[in-house]
């Protein structure tokens, strides 16, 4: 009967085609902004290459949601200061609103650019540039190479960050809460959320609406798979390093400023736009020295019980998280490429299915399975933590199944030919050459759940806030000044955190090879 429902009533029909509508405008949009970035960054002479991917990485780390907040500050119809400046200059009405779907593909295209950037520019500096190279030799241009040579070498990787982009677009809840909800533009994800207020909560349509949703991201992501797994067509002639760069000549700073563009969109003008609203006695009146102050970072880090609840409830939960998640991804991993024993893959391929479910989905689940009274976890913060578990675990199994396989199962071997065990053998063998990875692979969980909200939303209680369902609850009120400087709390936490996780791969990785070569040789 559910089913029947949503297949049959206009007002849960429209939100399945405004998502397919944001989805593939995303995925249009970040795969022809992405894919350019990266050969840019990964095949010429641009200057400033290295900087791109450090903003790159900023705009990944930078939730989209805050993102959104960001530019709602700029691009508001009334208020946001873009339109205010415009006005000013131009006359007329305000020209831009990003409480649109337009406005919304808009935010959720630059912040998946990330994905497709990194897929494609993976895939360039992977690529054996032989081909390339004849090309060149045999008077082919540029453009001639780029599209005759390079593009079809690496059209698998960017069908798979389309097909990327097209999940995100489809899963993203922040965004659309933000920006859509104002607007009155329903998606699947704002759809679920309102099933979720309503009294008594619709859980049943809320669990039979999830479906089509995890159908078509459990497809595309098997579609995904499929087509990486036919990329070893890049690795035949060895890695690109070292290769000739393409020159770009008098285009070279031109080209710059183009790759600059989404980190403009995504990192300098959201982050400025943060700062100086947080920094404002009242944002309402604009950027000036009358009306800066601290006010707000003090009430929202010393004076504000909720903040400091939500930031301690923040960190414990994702070093919690972080921590079983690369526990059992690490030991789950190393079953099943030492296939430790018979069926060991299907260990395997249950760690790895939580991914194919959308975060909002998951959040529904956890909320309709956890809710009876004899589990006893609902509002408390092992509810959170587990849901957290769930989702990041294939992220943590992936990345301990890539370090596995970089390390040579002969030293295992040699070690228990000297009389150690299995357990003695991963102690003093296997896991010192797998530190800096360990580490790495920790923060690529820790960083996630710190700006998770689309898991957390459904499944927090006043005790167990964390840091972005805070900021969500927020915004509802109005607050921007409040709101404004608690998402630079959380964006400065999260910089920090991984300027420090960076450090502490580079200590491990220098540190990891003495040990070692000790446990061997003796």
């Amino acid at each position: 009967m559910n089913y029947l429902r949503i297949f049959t009533t206009p007002n849960l029909i429209e939100p399945m085609l405004n998502s397919l509508v944001l989805a593939g405008s995303t995925a249009v949009i970040a795969t022809a902004l992405g894919v350019p970035m990266a050969w840019l960054v990964s095949r010429t002479d641009m200057p400033g290459r290295g900087l791109v991917r450090v903003l790159v990485l900023a705009a990944f780390i930078t939730p989209s949601f805050i993102g959104a907040l960001g530019w709602i500050l700029l691009a508001a119809p009334n208020s946001g200061w873009l339109n205010v400046w415009l006005r000013q200059w131009l006359g007329g009405d305000s020209p831009l609103n990003i409480y649109s779907m337009w406005g919304a593909v808009f935010v959720c295209a630059v912040y998946t650019v990330p994905f497709t950037f990194t897929i494609v520019a993976t895939a360039l500096d992977e690529m054996a540039v032989e081909l390339e190279d004849a090309s060149a030799m045999l008077g082919g241009g540029i453009l001639r190479t780029m599209r005759s040579v390079t593009l079809p070498l690496v059209m698998p990787a960017i069908v798979a960050g389309f097909i990327l982009s097209f999940i995100q677009g489809m899963t993203l809840f922040g965004v659309p809460a933000f920006l859509l909800t104002p607007a009155r533009v329903p998606v699947v994800t704002t759809k679920l959320a309102e099933f979720y207020q309503m009294f008594p909560p619709e859980l049943n349509l809320a669990a039979a609406y999830c479906m089509p949703l995890l159908l078509m991201t459990g497809g595309l992501f098997f579609l995904r798979r499929r087509i990486l797994g036919r990329r070893q067509y890049v690795m035949i002639g060895g890695k690109a390093r070292g290769s000739r760069l393409v020159g770009l000549g008098r285009w070279r700073w031109p080209a710059l400023l183009g790759a600059l563009l989404v980190p403009a969109v995504t990192v300098f003008l959201p982050y400025a736009s943060l700062t100086l609203v947080s920094l404002s006695k009242a944002w309402g009146q604009g950027p000036s020295w009358d009306n800066l102050t601290l006010h707000w970072y003090r009430w929202a880090v010393l004076d504000n019980p909720q903040t400091q609840s939500a930031i301690v409830n923040s960190l414990l939960y994702a070093t919690m998280a972080a921590t079983v998640c690369l526990l059992l991804g690490v030991v789950v991993a190393y079953m099943v490429e030492r296939k430790l024993f018979r069926g060991a893959w299907a260990l395997g391929a249950t760690a790895s299915v939580p991914i194919i479910i959308p975060g909002i989905v998951l959040s529904v689940g956890f909320f309709s399975a956890f809710t009876q009274p004899f589990y006893g976890l609902y509002g408390t913060g092992a509810l959170l933590v587990l849901a957290f578990v769930a989702t990041f675990l294939p992220i943590a199994y992936s990345h301990g199944g890539a370090i596995i396989k970089t390390i040579s199962p002969d030293l295992e071997r040699a070690s228990r030919i000297l009389g150690a065990g299995q357990v003695g053998t991963f102690g003093r063998i296997t896991l010192p050459l797998m530190k800096p990875g360990l580490v790495s692979g920790w923060m690529l969980v820790f960083i996630p759940v710190m700006r998770e909200l689309s898991v957390a939303v459904f499944l927090i209680t006043p005790q167990t806030n964390v840091m972005t369902t805070l900021i969500y609850n927020y915004k509802d009120g109005g607050n921007y000044e409040a709101v404004c400087a608690t998402s630079n709390v959380l964006l400065l936490g999260t910089i920090l955190i991984v300027m420090l996780g960076r450090l502490l791969t580079g200590l491990a990785r220098r540190r990891g090879a003495a040990p070692v070569t000790a446990g061997v040789t003796s």
